[in-house]
């Protein structure tokens, strides 16, 4: 089944599901012969971020230590896959930048910057061809496989006061909390000085608020289908800001020969400063996205997103029809102004925003669905 819950069982039934077919889907691809691929490696690791995803959106539900022991598991076994994924990630980063060695652009066009450029690229490949080793894969099939069995066996609390009606609320308002925490340090200290661990953080948090909306989308898909895009939109542009700066590093590392001219050094000086201006660029469109995410407090997101989701679970158990009809409104429509496109309720009176300024945050945000 897809990842994300079905309204015919309970969340603890929809927990242990979910989580048996992601970690089945990682352990074949890492079982696969003679050995995954970088792009095989690539959706393991996928898998076990939206895993610890999951773990997350369980809190308050799932007890504290097997949500712990379960979430260094998937740590430990995404750290054992790093290596070769990330000199991968790496080359394509350069290749956003620089072009390809065959069909170079911007700085690589130049002599000089070609040069550097080509000596990065020589230690990603080198680094990317390592392939993982039998050991490592054997030791990251049996980490999965044994925290697969357990699933079973994991014990969920009871008598947890959750917020609204939707028993996985709790996960979900820590995750926006913590996501929008770290957006409003930004916004108070200034974009400029904000460190790349809080721009990692940022990143983090939006991933995986995105899994969880992920896992939720069902309820209320056209609406909750804007938030995941603008989710993507600030992890994958911070993601390409992570990648860059590790670049950057890379060029700093480079040794300085005796040979070095004055040239040359300022053509290293050119590489740093292109790739910064890139940096900016995504920086400045991952927080005004984020703007939008964050806008709401964290308790009235959880809210509006309980009200959505019992009205889900009532549509299924009475078999209530989902489509809108001449007779009225789509019961999730009730007590909502509409969307210009008739999607879902309007985000810019969800988000507090009205007027012309609204209509506009909400075009912008619910044209991408």
């Amino acid at each position: 089944m897809a990842f994300r819950f079905e309204n015919h069982e309970t969340p603890i039934d929809g927990l242990r599901r979910i989580a048996s077919e992601r970690l089945e889907q990682a352990i074949s691809a890492a079982g696969i012969r003679p050995r995954p691929s970088p792009d095989d490696v690539h959706e393991i690791r996928k898998e076990l971020k939206s895993l610890r995803a999951l773990l997350q959106l369980a809190r308050g539900h799932l007890v504290k230590a097997t949500r712990g022991q379960e979430n260094v598991v998937l740590r430990d076994a995404g750290r054992t896959l790093s290596g070769s994924r990330d000199a991968a990630a790496l080359l394509e980063a350069l290749e956003k930048l620089f072009g390809t060695q065959e069909h170079p652009k911007g700085e690589a066009l130049h002599p000089i910057g070609a040069q550097i450029i080509g000596r990065i690229r020589q230690q990603l490949q080198s680094e990317a061809a390592r392939s993982l080793t039998h050991r490592e894969l054997r030791t990251v099939s049996e980490m999965l496989s044994s925290m697969r069995t357990r699933i079973p066996d994991w014990v969920f609390a009871t008598g947890v006061i959750q917020r609204g009606s939707m028993l996985l609320a709790a996960g979900l308002e820590h995750t926006y909390r913590r996501g929008r925490q770290h957006y409003r340090i930004v916004e108070t200290i200034g974009m400029e000085n904000a460190t790349d661990e809080l721009w990692h953080e940022i990143r983090k948090q939006a991933k995986a608020l995105g899994y969880q909306l992920r896992l939720l989308r069902k309820i209320w898909p056209s609406a909750l289908h804007a938030w995941i895009d603008a989710l993507d939109e600030v992890s994958d542009g911070l993601g390409d800001d992570h990648d860059f700066a590790l670049i950057q590093q890379r060029i700093l590392q480079l040794p300085f020969e005796t040979t070095d001219t004055e040239q040359q050094v300022n053509g290293r000086q050119a590489l740093l400063r292109t790739i910064d201006r890139r940096r900016q660029r995504l920086k400045l469109f991952s927080l005004n996205r984020a703007r939008m995410i964050y806008v709401e407090k964290p308790a009235r997101f959880v809210e509006r997103l309980s009200v959505y989701w019992e009205l889900w679970r009532d549509g299924g158990r009475t078999g209530a029809p989902r489509k809108r009809t001449a007779a009225g409104p789509h019961p999730d429509e009730v007590g909502h102004k509409q969307s210009p496109t008739g999607n879902g309720p309007a985000l810019s009176r969800a988000r507090g925003t009205t007027g012309a300024a609204g209509r506009e945050q909400t075009a912008n945000l619910k044209s991408r669905v």
